[in-house]
């Protein structure tokens, strides 16, 4: 069993039946711990997969092997049941956890500051976090990654920080995030500070879900959560359908709206494919005050996936959409005039062309970045130049092609 809390508040208790493959949740407190989940007296159940407000923060893909291959050795078999339960009594955020005996083990202590993983110094850096840090990291998303708190070396508070890396198969992962998020920001969308360690092993971003003027953590649901989905079924909905929710549950929808217009035009500009329902989210401190969360986990994936689509369904199809139909988009869905869509728009462009720049200047600083930028750049002009113009259902060959022929003529074969 699991007691859980809200806003340090108690609210009730999660089970799991294994026999019947069943999570209940039942409350003891009129204290609601999700906007889909209201008080009620009658049980929560859901059949073998935990409800999404739990599942929203397990682990997956590195650190959930981590963990399924530590707990395997102690528990024997393991579920989800027996990860959620391992981890939440750590979780630091609006939900809290206490459970009937502490399954933590004890955890290799370490002092850093966010000066000390942006310099990066330090050998198998990352290792040494994942040791310290394992099992406070309720984190989603398969990338290797860590929660980690780090102290401040100006003002000797401390802070927790998503710090990314990545494998072989995706180099230049952290150039990547680092420069679309600094292209969202061009284009007037908020989003948590972050940084781009000195090597480029890592790229941090800052836990966006903490209040520092009230020293309280917000809520943050996921549209998996408002949409009642399995993190498994994150690649199943449409972008209108976020447009509709955000309309629905928003304190002030207009705004958020544009917002989420620019970021669904940024996402579709920067080549995208993995903006799906568990990278979209809403923070509220109470239910009259409910806002779109900042932009997280952008990248350019068709820089590795030439053949990847958009993650969810926007016109009923997974294509590249044009310019006139995202503007489209914009007027039906996102309560923008023509003016103000087409306005917008240009300043999504307007970020593209900018962070062009960033990329060609860097890579000349950086010669090792060359190829992987030339890449990235050829697939934004391909964005700006053909793309807005008409639909893709994939980025033709072609521009990887002119990628290949440009690197020969420089290479003199």
């Amino acid at each position: 069993m699991v007691e859980v809390y809200a806003n340090r508040k108690s609210s009730g208790e999660l089970y799991y039946q294994e026999d019947e493959h069943k999570y209940i949740f039942n409350y003891l407190e009129d204290n609601p711990i999700s906007i889909t989940m209201p008080f009620s007296h009658e049980s929560y159940v859901s059949k073998f997969y935990l409800h999404p407000i739990f599942d929203m923060n397990m682990p997956e893909g590195y650190l959930f092997e981590l963990l399924v291959n530590i707990l395997r050795k102690e528990f024997g078999k393991v579920d989800d049941f027996t990860i959620f339960k391992t981890l939440s009594p750590s979780f630091e955020g609006w939900l809290t956890y206490k459970t009937e005996e502490n399954l933590i083990r004890n955890q290799i202590e370490i002092e850093l500051s966010i000066d000390d993983v942006i310099e990066d110094n330090e050998p198998d850096l990352f290792k040494k976090l994942v040791n310290a840090f394992l099992f406070k990291s309720a984190i989603s998303g398969v990338q290797p990654k860590v929660l980690a708190t780090l102290r401040s070396k100006t003002s000797f508070t401390e802070k927790d920080y998503i710090v990314k890396t990545f494998g072989n198969e995706y180099s230049h992962l952290a150039e990547n995030e680092y420069f679309c998020m600094k292209a969202i920001r061009y284009a007037g969308i908020p989003t948590p500070k972050f940084w781009l360690s000195k090597n480029r092993n890592f790229f941090i971003i800052e836990r966006f879900d903490y209040n520092r003027e009230t020293g309280k953590f917000k809520a943050f649901e996921e549209f998996c959560v408002l949409f009642k989905r399995h993190r498994m079924s994150k690649y199943g909905g449409s972008y209108e359908k976020i447009a509709r929710a955000i309309g629905k549950v928003s304190s002030n929808p207009e705004t958020d709206l544009e917002i989420y217009f620019k970021l669904i035009v940024m996402n579709f500009l920067l080549k995208n494919g993995d903006a799906h329902l568990k990278n979209f989210g809403i923070l509220y401190d109470n239910y009259k005050n409910i806002r779109l969360a900042p932009a997280y986990d952008v990248v350019s994936t068709v820089v590795y996936l030439p053949r990847d689509k958009p993650a969810l369904f926007l016109k009923g199809r997974k294509v590249w959409l044009s310019r006139k139909e995202l503007i489209r988009f914009g007027e039906e869905f996102c309560l923008l005039t023509p003016e103000r869509a087409r306005e917008l728009f240009e300043e999504c462009e307007s970020a593209i062309s900018k962070i062009i720049k960033d990329i060609e200047e860097y890579a000349k600083e950086n010669p090792e970045f060359k190829e992987f930028a030339n890449r990235m750049t050829a697939i934004l002009r391909f964005s700006l130049e053909h793309n807005l113009k008409e639909t893709y259902k994939e980025i033709p060959k072609e521009v990887f092609d002119g990628v290949l022929e440009n690197r020969e003529k420089n290479s003199g074969t």
